[in-house]
Formats: structure tokens, C-alpha cells, sequence
């Protein structure tokens, strides 16, 4: 009980009351449901399911991304199959759920003979490997390459294909595989338009995500800064109280692209220092109708190349590249028109689909 008292002290004094409070409405929301299907689970009978999806992270919307485009992508898969979905100690199948002890019970269960790793972080891959299955393979990020050599290669060589968000993530492996990108929900919004005088920084303030350089890069710009995201403590205090910053905390999944547009945000920072292998944050902004700029490496430099909706720096000019290209923006010397199709959860679901049917896995 007192590390959770402390843990709410220091998001409370980091991000503040109304950040602590959604965060709190999310886990109770969670646990809620997750026993909701737990009880239905007590009474269902095991389903058969001819492919297994295996998550090694609680699928939960505050744990990022994966979970949350994952969610999306299944919720779409229902309603052309038997969805079958393993997380830590979970088995999800339809709309019950029950408590296993590993992926070689759920399999039993299910009568999966193909499981579908949706990543590889958290998942036993040797477990995995010693199974007499058949094995695809998503890869989100770059976290197979922590795993040894010997181990890593297997599990390529094995998987009967391999599935990347964005074809920067394709080249960074080196192999082939099939490019699928990641579906954002389509939300209906009131037209707004965005202020050149109003600044966003969506994400959370973590390092990796270039939150470091905000303090420079504010100070540099002559804008009204509203940072959506909590974070880590030393980092949001080092903006807290900077002046013309508002800084909005964690937000629950889906409601970026409404807050956006509800404080008439005009431009969008995403300095993420590391390359993102997709970024379901820019798809949000897309979707408020905000462009955004961002470091030439990664997955985001590859959308924006493509496809327009923002402007790149070079990552080797740190906080004064991107307040150049800011600068430049607000003094009306950039434009770019946003992309009119942005992948949706339909889409994803619709090209999994049809790869699982063309394998003969459902």
C-alpha cells in the first residue's frame, strides 16, 4: 500500500491532480474489465481457435502503442474469426477470459496450432521455439536485436512470415516481410482551425522521446506551448515553470487528436532522438488536421517524406534545427497539406486477414 501511496505522491507532484486522476480512472477501468471477463470466463467453454496471438505485455491501453493498435486491430478481426488473444497469465477468447498458467496451456485450449507473436518483448522465445507450431511473426521495434544471435536467427528462420509497421523497420532487419501499418480509430471532430501562435509537444516527456530539449527549444520560439503527455519527474519539472507553457498530463488513449483541436493547436513537435518504427502519434495528429515536425531519421521521417502532413531537422542539429523549421512555419514560409488517408484498424485487420487466409491459417 505504500509504495502505491508513493507512487501517486510523485505522479500528483510531477504531472498534477487531474493527470493522477485519469490514471487512476484507467486502471480502475482495467481491473474492471478484465474481471468482467474473467466471471464470463467461469461459465464459457474453451473455444477452438485455429491461430493464437501472443502479447508479452499486459494488453492495456496505458502501456503504449502495441497494445493500443493491437486492441483496435482485433476488435475488427472478431468479426471474421475466432479471435484468441494470450498476455501474461490471460487467456482472451470472444468476450470471456480466464487465468493460464502459459502458452502451452492456452494452446490446449484453444487448439491453436499457429501462434501469432505480436512482438517479441516479454515473450519466451526459447519456450516458444521448442513448441511443435507454426510461428508468424510481427515485429513493432528493434527489441529482437537484444536477444542472442543464435536464438534471434532461429526464430526468423522459422517464422512462416514476418510482418513490419513501416518499411524503415523492414530494412533496419534486413529480411523480407510483408509492410502492414498500424490502424488509428477515425474520430469525427469540429473544424478548428489551428493558431501559428499555438505549439504541441504530444508524447511522454521521457529522453528517448527528445523531451530533454524542450526547455531550449521553447525558450527559442516565440509560441504558446501545450504539452500533452506525463512523463518522467525531472523533466517536467524542468518545464513546469517556464513561461507560455501548459502542460496537460497523461492522456487516456484516443482523446489526443480532440484535445488538439480543442486548444486550437497548430503545429505539432515530435523529437523523438531514437527512430520510431511507425508512430501512432503522428497518425493522431494527422487525424486533428496538425502537421508536425520532426528529426530526419526513423519511421517519421519516412511518412512525413512520403506523404506530406509536417517538415524534418536533422537530428544532428538537436533543439536549434527544430526551432528553425518552427520558426520558419510561424512566419508563414512552410506549408504542407495533411495525408487524406491515415491507416485505420479496419485496414490493419483487412491485410492480416488476407494473409492469414492466403497461409490457410484461418
Amino acid at each position: 500500500m505504500s509504495g502505491t501511496v508513493g507512487t501517486m505522491v510523485r505522479v500528483i507532484r510531477a504531472e498534477g491532480w487531474g493527470s493522477a486522476a485519469r490514471r487512476t480512472r484507467e486502471r480502475i477501468g482495467e481491473t474492471l474489465q478484465l474481471q468482467g471477463r474473467l466471471a464470463r470466463g467461469l461459465f464459457a467453454r474453451d473455444e477452438h481457435a485455429s491461430l493464437l496471438n501472443v502479447l508479452g505485455m499486459p494488453a492495456v491501453a496505458r502501456l503504449g502503442g502495441l497494445p493500443i493498435q493491437l486492441r483496435a486491430r482485433l476488435e475488427e478481426e472478431r468479426h471474421a474469426r475466432v479471435v484468441a488473444l494470450l498476455h501474461p497469465r490471460v487467456l482472451e477468447v470472444g468476450s470471456h477470459a480466464r487465468p493460464v498458467r502459459d502458452l502451452r496451456e492456452a494452446l490446449q485450449r484453444t487448439g491453436a496450432r499457429t501462434i501469432h507473436l505480436e512482438g517479441t518483448f516479454g515473450v519466451p522465445l526459447a519456450e516458444v521455439l521448442r513448441l511443435n507450431v507454426e510461428i508468424l511473426l510481427s515485429l513493432h521495434d528493434l527489441a529482437l536485436f537484444e536477444e542472442p544471435e543464435p536464438l534471434r536467427r532461429e526464430l526468423l528462420q522459422r517464422a512462416r512470415a514476418v510482418i513490419f509497421p513501416s518499411a524503415f523497420l523492414r530494412e533496419r532487419y534486413g529480411v523480407e516481410g510483408h509492410v502492414i501499418e498500424p490502424g488509428t480509430p477515425l474520430v469525427e471532430l469540429p473544424r478548428v482551425e489551428g493558431d501559428r501562435t499555438r505549439i504541441a509537444y504530444a508524447g511522454s516527456l521521457k529522453r528517448h522521446k527528445g523531451a530533454h530539449l524542450l526547455p531550449e527549444l521553447i525558450a527559442s520560439t516565440n509560441a504558446e506551448w501545450h504539452l500533452f503527455g506525463g512523463g518522467d519527474e525531472d523533466l517536467l519539472h524542468a518545464v513546469r515553470g517556464l513561461p507560455r507553457v501548459t502542460l496537460h498530463g497523461y492522456h487516456t488513449s484516443g482523446t489526443l487528436p480532440r484535445l488538439l483541436r480543442e486548444h486550437r493547436i497548430g503545429l505539432a513537435v515530435l523529437p523523438s532522438i531514437v527512430p520510431e518504427s511507425f508512430g501512432l502519434t503522428l497518425s493522431e495528429c494527422w487525424l486533428a488536421g496538425v502537421p508536425a515536425v520532426a528529426f530526419a531519421h526513423g519511421a517519421l521521417a519516412e511518412r512525413i517524406t512520403h506523404h506530406g502532413g509536417g517538415w524534418l531537422a536533422p537530428l544532428s542539429e538537436g533543439a536549434a534545427g527544430l526551432a528553425a523549421v518552427v520558426q520558419r512555419w510561424q512566419h508563414g514560409d512552410l506549408h504542407t497539406t495533411i495525408p487524406n488517408t491515415i491507416p485505420t484498424p479496419h485496414d490493419a485487420a483487412s491485410a492480416h486477414l488476407a494473409l492469414y487466409r492466403a497461409s490457410g491459417w484461418v
